[in-house]
């Protein structure tokens, strides 16, 4: 008898340990992503940096901001969460493609990161003025990349003052204004 209720001691015990190392996943809130970007090495670090992060996330990509508005009007797109906004592309540039959103009754609520290699805080002013939630400098590393999408990925909410948040959460480096 006493051999048996050591093991059945041992079983709870290892039992409870088990359920105490159980990783909790984050929930993650935003479940569409959209990159716009003719770079195709910069559209597949986006890819498998969502990927990475969660296979619950879905990632779309358009090629140029004439693209990504007919997806949009086609329904091949619908409903995103995010948009990242490349500035230079060819055909229809970002700058071009975020007006034509905001002027745009059925797209002017899409959240609009504008994403390019400038670090130019015109450029990240511009972004505002024309209505993005904010703008972000490609990292120089793919796990900067994987960081500030995860991050980004876990907001409840894509108001003002969360991508704020959002920018103090990046740290230094990484380059999102608001």
């Amino acid at each position: 008898m006493v051999t048996i209720f050591c093991i059945k001691e041992l079983l709870q015990t290892f039992m409870h340990e088990i359920e105490l190392t159980v990783e909790i996943k984050p929930d993650f809130m935003i479940h569409k992503f959209v990159v716009v970007d003719d770079d195709p090495d910069d559209v597949d670090l986006f890819l498998e940096a969502i990927s990475e992060i969660s296979q619950t996330i879905t990632c779309l990509s358009a090629k140029d901001g004439r693209d990504l508005l007919g997806k949009l009007a086609s329904g091949e797109i619908i409903n995103p969460d995010i948009i990242f906004l490349d500035v230079n592309m060819p055909d229809m540039n970002g700058w071009e493609c975020l007006a034509n959103l905001k002027s745009n009754a059925d797209f002017k609520s899409l959240p609009v990161i504008m994403y390019s290699t400038s670090s130019a805080k015109k450029d990240a002013e511009k972004a505002l003025e024309l209505g993005a939630l904010g703008f972000y400098e490609k990292p120089t590393s793919f796990l900067i990349l994987k960081e500030f999408l995860k991050i980004l990925a876990s907001s409840t909410n894509l108001d003002e003052k969360s991508v704020q948040t959002l920018a103090k959460d990046c740290g230094r480096n990484q380059k999102f204004f608001v």
